[in-house]
C-alpha cells in the first residue's frame, strides 16, 4: 500500500535530486572535457545525453517503483521529457552566454537550477505516471 500522494512527493524529492546530483555530474564533467575542443553549446548538448542516460536509469531504478506489467511507452515519455529539457538547457544557455559569456558555469548552474523542479513533476506526473512513487 502506499502513502498519499503529497508524502510521496516530498520523500521521494530527494531521491529524485541524488540522481540529478549524479546526472548532473555526468553532464557537467562532459563538458568540462568536450568544452576543452568544442565550442560550450555544443559541449553542454552532449554532455545533456549524457546526463540523460544517467537520469533516466537512477530515476527508473530508484525514483519510481516498476510497473506491472510493463509500460512500454515510458521511454519514449521519458525521452520527449528529456528532449525538452535539453532544448531548454541549450536555449537558455545560448541566451545566458550571449549577455555574460564568461561565466559558462555560472550560466550552466542557473540553468540546472531552473529546471530540475519542473521536469520532475513532469517525470512525476507523466514520464513516470503508470509508476506508483516509492513509499
Amino acid at each position: 500500500m502506499t502513502a498519499p500522494a503529497s508524502h510521496n512527493t516530498c520523500a521521494r524529492l530527494p531521491c529524485y535530486l541524488t540522481v540529478g546530483v549524479l546526472a548532473t555530474g555526468a553532464h557537467y564533467l562532459t563538458l568540462l572535457l568536450l568544452s576543452l575542443a568544442l565550442p560550450a553549446l555544443i559541449a553542454t548538448l552532449l554532455g545533456g545525453l549524457i546526463g540523460t542516460a544517467v537520469s533516466y536509469q537512477g530515476n527508473k531504478r530508484w525514483t519510481f517503483t516498476p510497473p506491472r506489467p510493463p509500460d512500454t511507452y515510458q521511454w519514449l515519455r521519458f525521452c520527449i521529457t528529456a528532449l525538452a529539457y535539453n532544448a531548454a538547457n541549450l536555449g537558455l544557455m545560448a541566451l545566458l552566454l550571449a549577455l555574460w559569456p564568461r561565466h559558462l558555469w555560472l550560466m550552466q548552474g542557473l540553468t540546472t537550477l531552473a529546471l530540475t523542479l519542473l521536469t520532475y513533476r513532469i517525470n512525476q506526473h507523466w514520464s513516470f505516471r503508470h509508476e506508483p512513487i516509492k513509499t
